[in-house]
């Protein structure tokens, strides 16, 4: 009997979300900037780098900044404002008139003013009535406010959650949203990648940088900036951070690093975030072709796709090693005629990735056609570079 297959593969399998870009926050330029910012734009442009937060220059006029940002064809997204220009109606105009300038659809307040270490619930109070206020006179002007908290606001206060939970529940999401530095959620023992997913649409940009491993959480908003570390070797979660941002539809990725080694880790966090993007690519792609060997009844391919020590479960509650498993497909025990996987969520965690689906997939028993779904988890571990399945296990539909 002909064998077919149709894979919903790439587009067709996931519906991806809303493309995010990543760039920079131009602080994290500042030693490729120093001695000449021409150069310094033009080894960012090398790196690969378009979008960009700041909009204007501390070493030049803005009109001559502005045209060396045009001419490499750079993109600025966002510019930081202070909270006190944020306090008056016409220091507000002013702000708009610069953001316009540059092109940005982003404020960002990235502090809220409060003595030394001491946040208070008035403090927390005051920044609230102050954003949604100049928030809206942004807005009017097609100007987007973003406040990039730092982790001091997730102290208690007189009422249920925290005040990051109160400050969420009463800004007006029409007018200020959040900026998140996934540093600074981190650093008060909080999970960026469920912030994420407890406040939908809240999120358009974040920061991305990393902490070092076995750094004190704290309350503060504080942190020693050398425990800035590479995107990927922190105990942030970066891959968890980038598949709840891909969910939730945030918009632009930022990365910031406030290490005296800005400069030098800058081409290894932009090379972590390619390679995390290469690798969910390639787990889709082998899923695919799994697939495909399956129908096909592949055996050279199906041994290039899976480890020795394979671990294979039915829903039945039937375990196969990779010689059952290979030689059931070849034999005509396993008979696939047509695999649809859908809905596939795929999370890579260093060497190791797994994939979650749904399968619906037609069985050739005794000259007859027997559709099946079934819900599958795949694991799959990196050997020399390539992707292979380490273990599987199917639960019927309910």
């Amino acid at each position: 009997m002909r064998k077919y297959i149709t894979l919903f593969v790439l587009l067709c399998v996931i519906p991806l979300a809303e493309a995010q870009e990543v760039g920079i926050i131009m602080g994290t330029a500042r030693d490729l900037m120093r001695d000449n910012v021409e150069e310094g734009l033009i080894k960012l442009k090398g790196m690969g780098i378009k979008y960009i937060e700041g909009a204007g220059s501390r070493s030049m006029p803005r009109a001559q900044y502005k045209a060396l940002l045009d001419k490499y064809d750079f993109d600025v997204v966002a510019g930081g404002v202070s909270f006190d220009k944020l306090e008056s109606v016409d220091s507000v105009k002013v702000l708009i008139e610069n953001l316009k300038f540059f092109g940005a659809e982003y404020a960002v307040c990235y502090w809220i003013p409060h003595q030394g270490d001491d946040f208070t619930f008035a403090d927390m109070q005051k920044g609230i009535a102050v954003f949604n206020k100049a928030g809206k006179q942004l807005a009017e002007a097609g100007i987007s406010l973003l406040y990039h908290a730092h982790g001091y606001e997730f102290r208690p206060y007189p009422g249920p959650g925290t005040m990051y939970d109160y400050m969420m529940e009463n800004t007006d999401p029409r007018y200020v949203n959040i900026e998140m530095d996934v540093f600074w959620m981190r650093n008060p023992g909080q999970d960026p990648a469920a912030l994420l997913r407890k406040y939908p649409g809240r999120y358009p940009i974040t920061h991305l940088k990393d902490r070092l491993i076995g750094s004190v959480d704290n309350l503060d908003g504080r942190q020693d900036k050398e425990r800035n570390v590479v995107l990927g070797t922190g105990d942030v979660n970066i891959a968890a951070v980038m598949k709840a941002a891909k969910e939730m539809g945030v918009k632009y990725h930022f990365i910031e690093d406030e290490s005296s080694r800005a400069d030098v880790q800058l081409p290894m966090h932009l090379n972590f975030l390619r390679s995390l993007e290469n690798d969910v690519l390639a787990v889709e792609l082998t899923v695919a072709k799994l697939h495909k060997a399956m129908v096909a009844a592949d055996s050279l391919t199906l041994r290039n796709l899976t480890v020795e020590g394979l671990t294979y479960g039915h829903s039945s509650g039937a375990i196969e090693d990779r010689e059952v498993y290979i030689g059931n497909l070849l034999n005509g025990t396993s008979d696939f005629s047509k695999i649809d996987f859908q809905d596939m969520d795929i999370t890579v965690k260093g060497d190791v990735a797994w994939a979650r689906g749904v399968m619906n997939a037609v069985l050739i028993s005794n000259g007859k056609e027997n559709p099946i779904g079934l819900k599958i988890l795949y694991v799959f571990t990196k050997e020399n570079g390539y992707w292979r399945l380490l273990s599987r296990q199917a639960v019927r539909l309910g």
